[in-house]
């Protein structure tokens, strides 16, 4: 019967026969892998994440429930262009010594029981999940890091392209990610308490070797349309690498993936010292 269709016809139905093929065949493949003992639990879950994180599945996890929470992705004005802010971040690594990294390895583990469920500044519900430490828990610490962070500004906000702003605060907290964690699509200056954060840092501390999977950041194009910010479909995935810390643009639009630790130790959380410079 497909000897009547037209050359170009049935060379199309033969190419769309071999993808379904292929398709079938890489997924009885990866089926094969995660059931194998022959492969690490560890590079199982590697492998477990990116299906999830190609098919949606991955970043709808612990989404708000209220479709009217979803975020705006932009569309195209015909009346005014919005500006766009490219998803640009600044990583640096070996941001402490190995002294600094220990006091910082103490404080979180000595004030475990200080630690409690994070929130929100605008009280949404169902947008974050991990603990927090405040920062009058750890004040000469606090100092310390201070100083290092502002050492560097000037030339972060050069590669960033923002520019020189006068510094009033530098608000700052420790948070710990376990099992199920995550943190949705947000802003860090959305609210009029926290409108004056200009640039947010986050510096990434955890046990050798990493006892968790997932918990990478993702940063999204924003786009700025008179007092308005919607999203970009597009993303930059930062990769939460031990002994780093990383800026941004606290207009970016940005999240946290969910952070998947199979023992649910405390000492085995994605920890942060993280916080926003303010103007």
């Amino acid at each position: 019967m497909n000897d009547q269709l037209p050359p170009l016809l049935n060379k199309a139905i033969a190419s769309e026969k071999r993808l379904d093929n292929l398709l079938s065949d890489s997924l009885t493949l990866v089926e094969n892998a995660l059931n194998s003992s022959e492969i690490s639990l560890s590079e199982r879950v590697e492998i477990a994440l990116k299906i999830l994180d190609i098919s949606g599945v991955y970043h709808q996890l612990n989404r708000p429930q209220n479709s009217n929470d979803d975020p705006e992705v932009a569309e195209t004005s015909t009346t005014d262009t919005p500006r766009l802010l490219e998803a640009n971040f600044i990583q640096v690594d070996n941001f402490l010594s190995p002294e600094e990294q220990a006091e910082t390895f103490k404080i979180a583990f000595q004030n475990h029981d200080k630690f409690f469920p994070s929130g929100v500044a605008n009280n949404e519900e169902n947008t974050r999940k991990s603990s927090v430490l405040l920062v009058q828990n750890f004040d000469e610490y606090y100092n310390k890091i201070r100083h290092k962070i502002l050492q560097i500004r000037p030339q972060i906000l050069a590669q960033l392209n923002l520019p020189t702003f006068l510094v009033s605060w530098v608000e700052m907290q420790m948070t710990a990610h376990n099992h199920g964690d995550y943190y949705y699509i947000h802003q860090d200056m959305d609210g009029e308490k926290i409108a004056n954060r200009v640039l947010t840092y986050v510096y990434y501390f955890y046990e050798q070797p990493k006892a968790f999977y997932g918990g990478d950041l993702r940063i999204y194009p924003t786009y700025i349309n008179g007092d308005g910010y919607t999203i970009g479909e597009q993303f930059v995935t930062v990769e939460p690498r031990h002994n780093s810390i990383i800026f941004f643009d606290s207009r970016m639009k940005h999240e946290v993936l969910p952070v998947f630790c199979p023992s649910g130790r405390f000492e085995d959380s994605r920890f942060t010292i993280n916080g926003w410079i303010h103007r």
